[in-house]
């Protein structure tokens, strides 16, 4: 009898806990969009703006939508490489004014609603260059102030032809951006260590493969240091990475 009443209790213990769990569609599922529409990209000019009742994209790679939506750097994103080649265009409008935060925190309940996206963290630890200042301080230009606040897209950077025969990176955006685009250039991961914020008028010459000019630029260490006053160190260091692990095929949603 001591047997039964045991189970018995334990039985209901167990159902008890059970139903205290709480189930997804209990929890709080976070800011929507009121309506959005999700269309496979048609062509036209790379865009992604917002204003307080509205976030439109247009003709971006779903790993870029996904690295924005998750605020991933160049090499804390882990994934397919046909997300780079498959592109959306988005309209979405939100019930009331929201900030960019809530906006992309939006757009990462729409990636998981409309296109499945699954997605798992993992810290690994790898051979990186830190971004540093210099000695001699940076040699930044900020951004001009009455230009909006760009996301940190890709496209904001690209590759500009000089006069004498070489080739200058351009853009707008955060040290983190740049760190983004130095880490292509590079055999590991840049992160910025500057402790340096804002957006700055980015130009900066120097050696990129297949490009104008490799052979008689400076390397791109020489030229972060003596052009913008800042410095790549090598190290290591604990990554946190995004790892992709399903997400739809691209569709019309």
């Amino acid at each position: 009898m001591k047997e039964v009443r045991r189970f018995l209790a334990l039985t209901s213990l167990a159902i008890g806990l059970l139903h205290a769990r709480p189930h997804p569609q209990d929890q709080d599922p976070g800011p929507v969009f009121e309506a959005a529409s999700v269309k496979l990209a048609r062509g036209g000019r790379v865009k992604v703006e917002s204003d307080p009742g509205r976030l439109t994209v247009n003709d971006e790679s779903l790993e870029v939508l996904i690295k924005l939506a998750y605020g991933l750097r160049e090499y804390q994103f882990v994934g397919p490489d046909w997300l780079h080649a498959a592109r959306y265009n988005i309209i979405a409008t939100t019930g009331s004014p929201q900030p960019r935060s809530a906006q992309l925190a939006m757009l990462r309940r729409l990636l998981a609603d409309r296109l499945k996206l699954v997605v798992h963290h993992e810290s690994k630890t790898l051979p990186i260059y830190a971004l540093i200042v210099g000695k001699a301080g940076p040699k930044l230009k900020p951004m001009d102030e009455h230009l909006q606040v760009p996301f940190e897209l890709p496209s904001n950077f690209s590759m500009w032809p000089t006069p004498g025969g070489t080739t200058e990176l351009r853009g707008y955006g955060s040290l983190g951006q740049l760190s983004d685009f130095l880490t292509r250039l590079v055999d590991r991961p840049v992160l910025d260590r500057t402790g340096i914020t804002g957006n700055f008028d980015i130009r900066l010459l120097c050696a990129i493969d297949g490009y104008p000019g490799f052979d008689t630029s400076p390397t791109v260490f020489d030229a972060v240091q003596s052009q913008l006053g800042l410095k790549l160190e090598a190290g290591t260091n604990p990554v946190e990475l995004t790892v992709v692990d399903h997400v739809e095929r691209p569709s019309d949603h």
